[in-house]
Formats: structure tokens, sequence, C-alpha cells
């Protein structure tokens, strides 16, 4: 029988042989299905909510520190019989969600709560990863003696005083807990020499020891994050006198002591501190070459000092054939330079770092391997030799050449005055001198006072140039992947398979699209380690890629000890691999939230790779093999890796677009 919701009136009429009847009344009362769509309770596995959460109350915000990478949610619901899903995926009441990817910036979080009638109610969280760490402390604490004013965060000065008996204290500094893998500490003399650090603050604290003289005593101390932002506390701290004895006084003594060469050299020109604009972004140093070389000696001091001034300044050493910009950070962003430190017993402020810019187009060992790298192409440009050493200024000696930065340099070449316009398939190359061949570096077009330069984003040193590399293949003659095919070969980011082919529609395996990634980045030629893979040995062509493609964290969708490298890799493999690439970058998402509920076959998205889908559709990196099909399962073909590959580079601002 049927039952409406509410009172149900059901007759049984018994009847006899001599008919007499008899008529039984049951009533059957229909519960009324539940509308109640309320959450109970929802739990950050990190961040807190704000507002603090009320059933009532759909919308929040939670803040994470750059250290964090994935969050899961915990959302109960307050009627038994309701369902409930975290950006479309279904989970239990009371469990926690999968684990769902951070991206840096604002990441949307929706909470689907469907009640027993069908009613529903969204809950969303917006969750914002910092870029990298505030670039503050929580905290600073000295052994002897009271901070004037009482430690705050957003207060950048302090003073304090202690007796003649204390003739050195104890700098405790804390970092909050959310940027703890996030930022660095330093701490230097107000003369700009570095006294400690950096200090890696993923255990929250570090602490130095500071001798103290008689008088004043000033230091500073620059927080630094991982993306470049900085933040100076100063404080200035005073040692009292030594008792008056014997009617004499004893004198305080000046603290401050200045490096013996506070100045740039130039080219064998001297540029004094004074000269130079720390108000600016950025100084000038131009000089005219002599045999087509131009050098720089800048004193490790220098840069301090400049830092202190103005943590984000850099200088531009500007030739006819090129220009470098070295941040005053250098220091910290040359990875071998604490161990050259320690093995030369030196301090800081006994270096110097010698940036010499060479024209080296006449070399012919540079001319010849663009021949055998680019046949065909056209160099459009100098070829400019970027070097830096590090020297030993009591010695004069050089400690060795710099090959790598952990972090990427600018440099500027402009182009032959014989180019009237810019060709549509260009391409910079770095020269790697280990294998005596050009590789890809990203670069742009810029003008600079209405001239053509190209701007190159590079984590190495070495010889660097622009050549016109127009490369066709026989059978990509027309369709949607043509452009980024061309693009993307004549860049040196993708090759031909042989014969004037590139078959766009073959598979792409795991390692070749690793391989093509780490190039793509520029970071084929960063200190790559050993494999973690039992599968990928060091015989292998591919070896160094993967090794470098797990360093860089690009590799986080393969499990256990096998990378499987011939396995075709698949779309939604490669939105992991991707999305990682971005986030290694601090590329911002832009927050407005993106569906996928217009795929059809979004529910066989893997759950891990869910956030990294929606992350590359929001980005336009990927879009669906159909207007309403992704196809997550399906393997990549090689067309498709040459567009993802292109415009990941224009999303992080690295390629025209």
């Amino acid at each position: 029988l049927p039952l409406s919701v509410g009172s149900n009136e059901i007759s049984i009429i018994v009847t006899a042989q001599d008919g007499t009847s008899r008529t039984y009344t049951v009533m059957v009362t229909r519960a009324v299905q539940s509308n109640n769509a309320d959450l109970s309770g929802l739990v950050l596995s990190n961040g807190t909510l704000s507002p603090v959460f009320g059933a009532g109350t759909i919308s929040y915000t939670a803040s994470v520190g750059n250290g964090v990478s994935g969050i899961t949610l915990t959302p109960t619901v307050a009627d038994s019989r309701s369902t409930v899903s975290v950006n479309e995926v279904p989970v239990n009441s009371g469990e926690a969600s999968d684990m769902l990817p951070l991206m840096v910036g604002n990441n949307t979080i929706r909470v689907k709560v469907t009640a027993e009638d069908g009613t529903t109610k969204t809950y969303t969280i917006t969750v914002t990863r910092s870029a990298g760490g505030t670039a503050h402390l929580s905290g600073l604490v000295l052994s002897s003696g009271t901070l004037s004013p009482e430690f705050e965060p957003l207060t950048a000065d302090y003073t304090s005083s202690v007796g003649n008996s204390v003739d050195s204290v104890t700098v405790t500094m804390e970092v909050p807990d959310v940027d703890r893998n996030a930022v660095t500490v330093s701490v230097h003399h107000i003369s700009g020499t570095l006294l400690s650090g950096p200090f890696d603050m993923s255990g929250g604290t570090a602490a130095f020891s500071l001798p103290l003289v008689v008088g004043s005593n000033e230091i500073s101390i620059i927080v630094r994050t991982n993306d470049n932002v900085r933040n100076t506390y100063k404080v200035k701290m005073t040692r009292a006198a030594a008792p008056v004895t014997g009617g004499g006084v004893v004198s305080p003594v000046n603290s401050s002591t200045v490096n013996d060469q506070l100045y740039i050299d130039l080219n064998g020109q001297e540029i004094d501190l004074e000269d130079v604009d720390t108000k600016q972004p950025y100084a000038t140093l131009e000089a005219t070459p002599k045999d087509d070389v131009v050098f720089v000696n800048i004193p490790a001091s220098v840069l301090t000092e400049l830092a202190i001034k103005n943590p984000n300044f850099y200088l531009e050493i500007k030739t006819p054939y090129g220009i470098y910009q070295v941040p005053v950070d250098l220091a910290l962003i040359i990875p071998e330079l604490p161990k050259l430190i320690a093995k030369y017993n030196l301090q800081a402020d006994n270096l110097s770092f010698k940036v010499v810019l060479t024209n080296r187009s006449e070399d012919q060992t540079f001319r010849s391997a663009v021949e055998d790298d680019l046949p065909g192409s056209k160099v459009i440009s100098d070829m400019v030799d970027f070097h830096m050493e590090i020297m030993n200024m009591k010695t004069g000696q050089s400690l060795g050449a710099v090959e790598q930065f952990s972090q990427a340099l600018i440099r500027i070449i402009p182009l032959s005055k014989s180019v009237s316009e810019m060709p549509e398939q260009w391409g910079a190359f770095c020269y790697n001198g280990a294998t005596k061949t050009y590789e890809f570096v990203p670069a742009k077009t810029v003008l600079i006072d209405g001239l053509p330069y190209v701007w190159i984003y590079s984590y190495s040193n070495s010889v660097y140039v622009v050549a016109d590399h127009a490369i066709s293949f026989a059978d990509v003659n027309r369709g949607w992947a043509k452009p980024f095919i061309e693009l993307a070969a004549s860049k040196g980011i993708v090759e031909g398979t042989g014969d004037g082919k590139f078959e766009p529609t073959r598979t792409v395996t795991r390692v070749e699209f690793a391989t093509m990634l780490v190039r793509a980045l520029g970071r084929h030629s960063s200190e790559a380690g050993s494999s973690p893979y039992n599968d990928v040995k060091p015989t292998a062509w591919y070896y160094e890629a993967v090794a470098n493609a797990k360093s860089l964290g690009l590799l986080d969708f393969t499990n256990g000890q096998r990378f499987l490298p011939n396995q075709p890799l698949t779309r939604e493999e490669m939105a992991s691999m991707l999305t990682a690439a971005v986030t290694m970058e601090h590329l911002s998402i832009p927050g407005k939230y993106v569906s996928l509920e217009d795929y059809k076959d979004v529910g066989s998205v893997t759950a891990a790779y869910l956030e990294s889908v929606r992350t590359m559709i929001q980005l336009n990196i990927m879009t669906g093999t159909s207007a309403d099909t992704f196809s997550p399962k399906a393997t990549t073909t090689r067309e498709q890796a040459a567009a993802v590959l292109i415009r990941t580079l224009q999303a992080l601002g690295w390629l025209d677009n």
C-alpha cells in the first residue's frame, strides 16, 4: 500500500458467510522526510576556522603556512540521515576527507550536505596558504637585559641596557609554527658584517651568543622567506662602562667597525656606497668593456649593508652585450658557500663576489656548438658568458666559480641591431659545459628604451645566446596542437622522433614527460643526488632527469621503490606533476572556484589527483578531451605534452603569451 507523508488510514473489512461484516481501522503515520542539511561540526587538520564554526554560518576562512602542502576536513552532519561530500567526493560523517592539496594563495573547499528529502546546503572554506612565510619573528628574547619596547612582531627597533659585568648576551629568536619551514634568519652587525646564520628555523627557534663591548652594540636581524620577502629587526644594546677608580674614567669603546673595502670595484673604478641610492629598487653599474670583458668585484659586506637598507634591492650590471641582475641576498642563494667558508676557515665578510660578463661571440667553441645543436638556426644576439667567482679578500685568490643558484637570477641580452622584428620561433639557450651542448632556458621579450631585449630566467651561470630556430615536422601540418608543437620544438623543450617527424598522437611515458618537464623548468642542471627508484639505473639515459624530478618534488604521484619509467603517463598523473611544478615556483592560483561537474567522467578521477585536475583547469593549462569529458585515465599524447608545457611556462610568466 502506498503511504503518503503524514497519516494514512487503512480499513480492513471482514465479511462472514452470512453477510455480517466488521471493519478494522489501522492508522499508519509516515514520518516527514528530514530536510536538515546542517553540519554539527567541521574540523581542519591544520589552521583555524574564522569565524568559529556554527551550523548557520556557511562561509569560513583559514590560513596555513607555506610548509603546509595539504589539508583534510572532518565534517559531521547534524542528522544521521544526511550525506556529505568534500569537493564533490563523498565522505563519511565524522571521518576525515582525503588529503586536499593546497596551492600557494587561496584554495576554495566546498562541503555539500544533502538532507534526506534532497535539500542541500554548501559550506565554503577558503584556505590561504602563505607564499613563503610572513617574514616576522614571533619572539625575541635576551638572556640579560630587557627589550624596550616589549617585543611585538610588527615593531622593528629595540634598545636594551646591561651592566659592565655582562660581556655577552644570548639572543633567542622564534618564528610562528606555520612559518617554520618557510623562513631563514640571519644576524648582522650594523656595519653589514654577517655575525651568525643564516639559521634554518624548522625547529621554531634559533639562538646565538653576541659578545658585548663597552658602549653601543647594534645588530640587525633579517628574516627571509622562501619567496624572498624580508623583514629587518634592529636591536641596540648598551653595555655600561666600568666604574670609576682612582679618579680615572674608562672611556666607552666604539663598537662600530667599518670593513676595509666598503666599495664596489667596477672594471677598476671604485663605486662608493654613498653613491648607491637604496631608496630605488636597483642601481645600475654600467661599464665599457675592455677586450670584450667587464668585471665587478662586490664585497659580501657591501651586499649586507645594502640589504639592511633595502632587502629587495639589486645591482644591475650593464654592458653593451648583456645585463646581469645581482640581488643583495646573493650569499644566501649560493648552495656551496657555507662549505667554502668552513673549508677555508673564513668569515662571510672576508669574501667578495667577482662577476664577469664576457662577449664570446667570436669564440669558435661556442659558435660550433650552435651549428651542431641548433642546425639551421640564426644567432640573433651576442654570445654572453655570465660568470661569477667567490674571492678571498685577504689573499685575492679565487675559492671557486659559482655554477648554480638555489634561486633563479635574471639575465638580459639585447638583440642584434640587424633584427628588425622578433621571429615567431626563437629560443634562448644556455651552454652546458659538461655535455658541450646548448640547452633550453625560459625567456621572454621585453622592451628597454624602445629596443628589444630577451629576459632570461635561469639558475645557472654559463654562456647564453638567442637564436631564430624555426622547426617544422612532416606529420604536423594542421590541427590545434601545431603552434604548440613547433614553438616547444624551436625552444628545445621537445624533440622530434626522427626522419622529420614528431608523431603527435604517440603515447608519452612517465620518464619522457619527467624529462620534458625538468627541461622546461630550466632545472636540467640541478644537483640530482641518488635515485630513490630501484628500476632507474645510473646507466639509463634518463637517470639524471628522473633524479632531478624526484628531488624537486615532481614525482609524488609514484609509490614505493619503483618508478615504472616506460609506463604510459595518464592525464591525471600529468596534472599532478604540473601542479607540483607551479606550486614549487610559488605561482598564485586564481581564487575563483572551478566546478568539475560539467565533466561527466569526473567521478573516475582518482581522489588524490582531483585538486590537481581542478588547478590545471583553473590555470587553463589543461582542458578536457571534449566539452564534457576530461579522460583522467587516458594516456597522455606527445601533442598534449607540448601544449601543457608551453601553457605552464606562460602561466609562470616565463614565456611570451
